[in-house]
Parts: C-alpha cells; sequence; structure tokens
C-alpha cells in the first residue's frame, strides 16, 4: 500500500517522463516542467513547458470501504484509505498554434504510459528515506474531463492566464495506515458443559 507520499510521488513522476520524452524541438528556448500550486497561475512562472496542479482529491467511493490489512511484521493495520487523485496538466507556449501542438503530443504520451510501476513512482521523490509505494503496486492514470461548471469554476480562479489544458485522474492510490489494531486472542478452549441452575 502507498504511503502519504504518493500524492507528490504520483505528480512528480509524471512531470519527469514528460520531460524526459518531450519534443524539444517545439519549444524556442529551454523548456520549464514545474509541479504548479494555485497561486503559480497568477504568476507568469512558466512560458515554455508543462505544468501539473493537483487541483483535487477525493475518496473513492465504489471502493470506499476497504478491508483490514496485514503488514509483512504480522501486524493488523487499519484499513486504508483509497483517494483519486485529480490532476491539470497544462503546456506552455508563445505561441497558440504550438501550444495545441504541445496539447496533442501530452495526450498522446499519457495515454501510452498510463500505468506506473512502483519503480517509476518510488525514484521520483526528492526525499527517499521510505518508498512511495510497495513493489507490487502501480497507479493507473486516465483522462477524465469533469463537469462543465466545475472546470469553468477552476478556471475562474484564473481568468487572467487562462491555457487550454487537460484533467487527468490518477485512481484508487491506497493510503495505508500506520496505526495497528488490536487483536484479540484465539480460542483455544471450548467448554460445552450443562450449568447448574441457582435456586434465587
Amino acid at each position: 500500500m502507498a504511503s502519504t507520499l504518493a500524492l507528490a510521488a504520483v505528480a512528480r513522476t509524471l512531470l519527469r517522463l514528460m520531460e524526459e520524452g518531450c519534443p524539444r524541438s517545439e519549444f524556442t528556448g529551454t523548456p520549464r516542467f514545474v509541479l504548479y500550486a494555485g497561486q503559480d497561475f497568477s504568476a507568469d512562472s512558466v512560458s515554455e513547458g508543462i505544468s501539473i496542479l493537483l487541483w483535487r482529491v477525493t475518496v473513492n467511493t465504489t471502493q470506499r470501504n476497504q478491508p483490514q490489512r496485514r503488514a509483512a511484521d504480522g501486524s493488523l493495520r487499519r484499513p486504508p484509505l483509497p483517494v483519486d487523485l485529480q490532476l491539470l496538466i497544462t503546456p506552455w507556449a508563445t505561441e497558440a498554434e504550438r501550444q495545441l501542438r504541445l496539447l496533442g503530443w501530452v495526450m498522446r504520451f499519457i495515454d501510452d504510459h498510463a500505468v506506473l510501476p512502483a519503480e517509476l513512482l518510488n525514484q521520483s521523490l526528492s526525499r527517499r528515506e521510505r518508498p512511495a509505494f510497495d513493489a507490487d503496486e502501480a497507479v493507473e492514470v486516465f483522462f477524465e474531463a469533469p463537469a462543465l461548471p466545475d472546470y469553468l469554476g477552476l478556471w475562474d480562479k484564473f481568468r487572467n492566464r487562462w491555457q487550454t489544458s487537460l484533467t487527468y485522474t490518477a485512481r484508487m492510490v491506497r493510503l495505508e495506515s500506520d496505526i495497528t489494531v488490536q487483536e484479540a486472542e484465539r480460542v483455544q478452549v471450548r467448554d460445552l458443559r450443562l450449568g447448574t441452575a441457582q435456586t434465587p
């Protein structure tokens, strides 16, 4: 199961893959690949490159009630929290046509790299004291356009820098709990003798 580093690991991995695979000839200068926070849209943080903004995190309601999990050390842990990460990916260019060419490249590239294995996810973090994912885990990323009111509401906050962007979802990232569950001792003996009625 994923640790609490998983959110950063997913965004960083996508950004790193796009930086390594992007068509450099589409840029007039040196492109920047940036993990955005909300306030970055208000500034001229990137004029050439690609940005990723984690704009929404939701609990996956289809598998909300996860079973308790047995850890490698044998302890029983509280159920993981399954979350969906909604990402806003924006290609930036000084010309509209080049931005649209980059937009098409991003869509094709992410679809070709839709499954991110744990090995890639764990390499992308700047702090690696603890791996974000177990070795047998992976994250699926897919294109998912939000409802139009949600999309317009998002860009209403950044109206001065409106850009054609893509919305992707990383589905079912299970955040592991470190809290163990106390287990009762197993039943060793069953006593089936008849009791004696007590006289009141």
